[in-house]
């Protein structure tokens, strides 16, 4: 019987490697797309038809809806790394599982998106977003990390708003305590 299972592994293994190269299947189960241009302009045409669907012509999604959506531009990502284009659609995908309350998925991806991408221009935005979601969001709370990026913010951005700057140094000093515990004990 095992070996009956090798048999069918092999088999797919077999057809996978044989398969067409510059062709992705997106998760969703889209058309096959060969060039990121096409890629992205199946992410548009879903956007486009969710502002469309939308009483309020503004992009409004379930959570199934936003699991479709962020894997559509995960996709992106994954065929074309090197690209321009591949941070930024992390990125997205990133904030689309934030604004779904998919916590545990969304840094999990920008976690990736900046390891990969050090250089990507909203890194600051990124790493704010990282500290802030394991500081409220995740749970069990991680407090390593809300440090870790916090305090890599402060350093890669030197130039940073005083305010802002400020905000995050008081934060950084009372991160044994929970974000509720913080906000009581500032009022």
């Amino acid at each position: 019987m095992m070996k009956v299972y090798y048999v069918i592994a092999v088999g797919f293994l077999v057809a996978a490697c044989a398969s067409d190269p510059e062709t992705v299947k997106l998760p969703t189960g889209g058309e096959n797309v060969k060039s990121m241009p096409a890629a992205i302009k199946e992410v548009k045409a879903f956007e486009d038809s969710l502002k469309r669907s939308s009483a309020s012509g503004t992009l409004e999604y379930n959570e199934e809806t936003a699991v479709v959506y962020a894997e559509k531009c995960l996709s992106i990502a994954h065929r074309f790394p090197k690209s321009k284009e591949a941070p930024k659609y992390m990125d997205k995908a990133h904030i689309i599982f934030a604004s779904a309350n998919l916590h545990q998925r969304s840094v999990m991806i920008a976690d990736s998106l900046i390891a990969m991408y050090p250089m990507y221009k909203n890194r600051a935005m990124v790493l704010e977003s990282l500290a802030g979601a394991y500081d409220v969001f995740v749970i069990p709370r991680q407090k390593e990390k809300v440090k870790k990026y916090y305090e890599l913010l402060l350093k890669e951005n030197p130039e940073m708003n005083p305010e802002q700057r400020k905000q995050i140094e008081d934060r950084l000093k009372y991160v044994d305590l929970t974000f509720d515990e913080y906000v009581s004990k500032a009022n």
